[in-house]
């Protein structure tokens, strides 16, 4: 049908028309990026999605990266312009210094995503002229990089692994996202525009303010080449290099506080021979310099020209933002005699759509310039604290991510899902560690001290993860809470863990204990709280019995045990209903086996011969 569509005149009002009514129905498919139209003989599949990414990542030092200025943190309540250094304003006569803390949290950067780390790289200037760039350049490393050709590795979910059909997919054959890196370069942020509008009488003004407590901050800007090829894709790679950011201490990953920022640079490229012929009618329009798009002879045949949309600040407006821009290309694509033209859009989240900021400019625009200010970046043992380049990494990298992943499995025998949970937490794979040592210098080498690992993991992953979440006050709810802020130490983890195992408490007790130690009782003793508060299990067979007795027996319940002597599917129903009143009735202290079986005792006294199920 489009095929058809193309070969008409687009001068011709009908075929306008045609062609408005045949985009409206276009989807995008956010698992393969395919932007198709559906048929009767299917969706027909017309383009796919093209992306590269540029991240900014705002390093997690105490000062700025050239002027010694300390480094703020921003919270939404804090006031603008309360650290500021003449020389990230532009106040003639200061000279740039490189902080060595900014060199190093890159070099890590850059070893995490293996990297081929440069020894020596150099610093430039790239001109151009908003209110928040007071120099009017950027002291940046476009050419001279500190690091080339990376990788990051994202795993995808069996959900989205078994819906892939694209094989332009490089791993389409298993669940593992390849993104390539091109390059990491160190480079100096801007200060922040702040859109304000006040209204006097009938009179509505707009201003913007410049707050520059984020000006001259150290950022890496990690440059991905563009191999992704959806939207859920690109989500995914924001969302696995914060968590491996963040895993490595070398940034926070705040994405609504701006300390990680997301552009995408996207395109489309046709899957029709008619498309693809419509394509080459606009290659003569095109002026590519390779400084321009360095990846063009990379991409498929006919891929339009890239489309950067800026400062994407949460993974839902990642994936949001690419669906819509590559739905606009493709219309744009189908209605215009020239393609898509190279510019700078945003995200208006009101809007959910992007928006136009301006046309971009080529490289030769930026006038890159070797800096005058600063000498090569050498990275010799001066520089690195006595120590080579791998020196330098094998001391100070953690373990990375996948690598704990794998030890939490084969160490302490973790399913792979309660694995990576812990291991997005830097904090929780410690505050775990320490929970299942305390535990088995209990417990020591017996079955119980095996299998206590799975048990912590559970009430770290589930109870502990729970009443952090609910006790944070973030006020993004796509940023997730951190270990660090439990109240729960891995020793009092550990000690509850073993006190689950020994049976002195049960599980409704041991959950009561836990949300103690969190929000009263911090940093006591969990046998101590449980011996104070009488949280014992109660396993006396008498108590119980007089206990079980009590609950059936009780004038309120007639009417259930009338239900329960009937016999049939209601003695089920009755039995479990009789198990959680006589439970409440203990406070959660009974034994939960011994219970049931007292129960079931109880009432084969009180309703003999009952018609079994």
């Amino acid at each position: 049908m489009i095929k058809t569509i193309i070969c008409q005149s687009s001068n011709n009002i009908h075929h306008r028309r045609l062609l408005s009514a045949y985009a409206s129905k276009l989807k995008v498919d956010p698992v393969t990026g395919v932007i198709s139209h559906p048929s009767n003989g299917g969706d027909e599949s017309l383009f796919q999605t093209i992306i590269g990414m540029e991240i900014h990542a705002q390093l997690d030092i105490p000062t700025k990266l050239f002027s010694g200025a300390a480094k703020v943190r921003k919270h939404f309540s804090q006031p603008p312009n309360c650290s500021l250094h003449p020389l990230d304003l532009a106040v003639p006569g200061f000279l740039p210094v490189l902080s060595k803390e900014a060199v190093h949290a890159a070099v890590l950067t850059a070893a995490a995503f293996q990297c081929d780390i440069q020894k020596i790289s150099r610093f430039e200037r790239k001109h151009y002229f908003y209110a928040d760039l007071p120099l009017g350049y950027q002291m940046t490393q476009q050419r001279w990089p500190l690091a080339r050709q990376g990788t990051l590795l994202c795993s995808r979910d069996s959900e989205t692994s078994k819906k892939r059909t694209n094989k332009d997919d490089r791993d389409d054959q298993s669940n593992v996202l390849c993104a390539g890196i091109d390059r990491i370069q160190i480079e100096q942020d801007t200060g922040k525009t702040i859109t304000v509008e006040s209204s006097k009488g009938s009179k509505t003004t707009t201003m913007s303010l410049v707050d520059f407590d984020r000006a001259g901050c150290a950022l890496v800007e990690i440059v991905f080449r563009p191999q992704i090829r959806s939207a859920n894709d690109a989500a995914l790679v924001v969302s696995t290099l914060r968590d491996l950011l963040r895993h490595i201490g070398t940034c926070d990953g705040r994405m609504e506080e701006g300390s990680l920022r997301c552009d995408l640079n996207l395109s489309i490229a046709p899957l029709t021979e008619s498309l693809l012929e419509k394509s080459r009618d606009f290659e003569t329009t095109k002026d590519y310099d390779e400084d321009d798009n360095p990846f063009q002879a990379d991409l498929p045949l006919g891929t339009g020209q890239r489309v950067e949309v800026k400062n994407l600040n949460s993974i839902q407006q990642v994936r949001s933002a690419a669906m819509f821009e590559a739905q606009r290309q493709a219309e744009v694509f189908l209605f215009d005699e020239d393609p898509t033209k190279p510019e700078t859009r945003t995200y208006d989240v009101s809007k959910q759509e992007t928006v136009i900021i301006r046309t971009k400019g080529g490289a030769v625009d930026y006038r890159f310039l070797p800096e005058p200010d600063l000498p090569p970046l050498v990275l010799d043992p001066v520089i690195l604290d006595g120590m080579s380049i791998d020196e330098f990494i094998k001391k100070k990298l953690p373990e990375l991510p996948e690598a704990t992943v794998l030890r939490l499995k084969e160490e302490y025998a973790l399913p792979e899902d309660m694995s990576r949970v812990i291991t997005k937490d830097p904090h929780a794979i410690l505050l775990f560690e320490e929970a299942v040592g305390v535990a088995r210098d209990t417990l020591g080498d017996t079955p119980a001290g095996q299998k206590i690992p799975i048990t912590i993991g559970n009430w770290l992953c589930n109870d502990l993860y729970g009443l952090v979440k609910e006790n944070s006050s973030e006020s993004n709810q796509e940023e997730e809470a951190s270990i660090k802020n439990s109240t729960v130490s891995g020793a009092q983890l550990g000690e509850l863990a073993v006190m689950l195992e020994e049976g002195v408490i049960s599980t409704p007790l041991g959950k009561k204990l836990l949300a103690t130690l969190f929000e009263k009782e911090i940093g006591k003793n969990p046998r101590d709280v449980a011996e104070e508060r009488g949280w014992k299990v109660v396993s006396n067979q008498d108590e119980l019995l007089n206990l079980c007795r009590d609950v059936i027996l009780a004038a309120e319940n007639e009417r259930f045990l009338a239900l329960y002597k009937a016999g049939g599917k209601q003695r089920r129903k009755m039995t479990k209903l009789f198990m959680g009143k006589a439970m409440g009735a203990s406070q959660g202290r009974a034994d939960p086996q011994m219970l049931q079986d007292t129960l079931e005792t109880v009432l084969e006294e009180i309703a003999p011969g009952t018609e079994p199920l």
